[in-house]
């Protein structure tokens, strides 16, 4: 009940802190929206008032959606080989609100990839899969620098398993180890951030990242650093993030995203996230693109082959030719 009472706290703080840019932005704007210019001079007396615009509100707005499909198929095939079936979808889309004071940056992510090498025998296996929102506030001061309040988002779309063949030799789930919201991620801090046009650093000494498992069984075991039988951890300390984007060449771009958070009462183990993704266009229909996640979490620990569990660096690359469009 303290946790829940303290991190209603910490969402509150963070509310006001929005509400209150907001109202400086709104007074600010109303200051500019009538100048009355007084002019004088020896043999008269002249009021010129005159309506300065007020400056626009600039949205951007961008989706980008994904295809790709593979399929492999043998039959009598000297050189050996398996068959296979591949698939996976992106969606990636973005919302941006700019003023003179502050920009606002919504993002959506949601990929999801399975495959299967083999007959009808073999399960289809996720090779991709990631849900993550995000959303950033920023009031702009001065010489690149802002004060920025952050939330993000992220969990699975679909259940993870173990797998294991039965006598029959038909492949089988044998156990679930994860699915969506197990585990899910909701971080929320404020800081200072410095922002230029391809790359900007943000530090967040009040952060908070919130740890939810809302499976029973995945629960009762403690999985992902919660106490045994609890379904939410949460954890207040600082945060680092660092984020580039920027275009290489002509249809080449590179997008990295690396987040450090560090709980105040474990200040000596980090947590690692670390998204790169290197985009190749090669018309309005068909791009390719090579992607990378590194994450590492002290809380995590990775299931082995011989049933132990151990502390890891997970790490994912996903290369994909795309069929889509960017709306």
């Amino acid at each position: 009940m303290i946790l829940q009472e303290r991190f209603l706290l910490f969402i509150s703080l963070v509310l006001i802190f929005f509400v209150a840019v907001q109202g400086l932005q709104a007074q600010e704007d109303v200051l500019r929206d009538t100048v009355i210019k007084y002019e004088v001079r020896i043999d008269t007396i002249r009021i010129d008032t005159s309506i300065v615009e007020k400056p626009r509100v600039q949205w951007e707005r961008a989706l980008i959606t994904n295809m790709s499909f593979a399929n492999v198929g043998l039959s009598n095939w000297q050189g050996g080989g398996e068959n296979s079936l591949s698939i996976g979808g992106l969606i990636d889309g973005k919302l941006v609100r700019t003023t003179p004071k502050s920009i606002w940056t919504n993002s959506l992510n949601a990929a999801l990839g399975m495959a299967r090498v083999g007959g009808r025998e073999r399960i289809f296996k996720k090779t991709d899969d990631q849900l993550v929102a995000q959303s950033t506030y920023s009031y702009r001061t001065k010489n690149n620098w802002n004060i920025t309040t952050a939330a993000e988002f992220r969990t699975q779309n679909a259940p993870g398993h173990t797998f294991a063949v039965n006598d029959e030799g038909q492949e089988i789930r044998a156990a679930t180890i994860s699915r969506f919201l197990a585990p899910g991620y909701i971080r929320a801090d404020i800081g200072a951030e410095y922002k230029n046009k391809w790359f900007s650093i943000r530090l967040s000494p009040l952060g908070n990242r919130t740890t939810l498992v809302l499976d029973d069984s995945l629960s009762s075991a403690g999985a992902f650093g919660v106490e045994e039988g609890e379904r939410i951890r949460m954890d207040w300390g600082a945060n680092l993030q660092n984020h580039i984007d920027l275009k290489i060449m002509e249809n080449v771009r590179l997008k990295s995203n690396l987040n450090l958070f560090a709980a105040y009462d474990t200040i000596d183990k980090v947590v690692v996230n670390w998204d790169t993704i290197l985009s190749l266009k090669v018309n309005d229909y068909i791009s390719t693109s090579f992607a990378t996640q590194m994450f590492y979490d002290h809380n995590v620990l990775i299931p082995l082959e011989d049933g132990s569990t151990t502390r890891a660096l997970q790490f994912k690359h996903v290369l994909n030719l795309n069929f889509g469009y960017t709306f």
